[in-house]
């Protein structure tokens, strides 16, 4: 499912649907989308299916797919870099 939102935080390049092989921004980067939507600049530890949850660990900033408060909404392969959504509230 291609992403329809786009962001409003003044950075320039992000692109919520784009995977890659090397990161084009640092780890745990963290921007506004359209929608009041939060996104996280993560790197994959495996396979997460689009549309799959996921759980972002914090001091890493590696996604991990399962039960989790993030929303990879592009699928990602193993060791690919992208943005995940926030789609639940983080509780401490």
């Amino acid at each position: 499912m291609a992403v329809t939102d786009h962001i409003i935080t003044p950075t320039v390049g992000p692109d919520f649907n784009r995977r890659t092989t090397e990161a084009e921004f640092a780890l745990g980067t963290v921007v506004m989308g359209t929608k009041n939507t939060g996104w996280i600049y993560v790197q994959a530890a495996g396979t997460i299916a689009a549309a799959g949850t996921c759980s972002v660990n914090t001091g890493t900033f590696v996604a991990t797919a399962g039960a989790g408060p993030f929303t990879a909404d592009t699928a990602f392969t193993a060791g690919q870099y992208g943005w995940v959504r926030q789609t639940a509230q983080v509780l401490a």
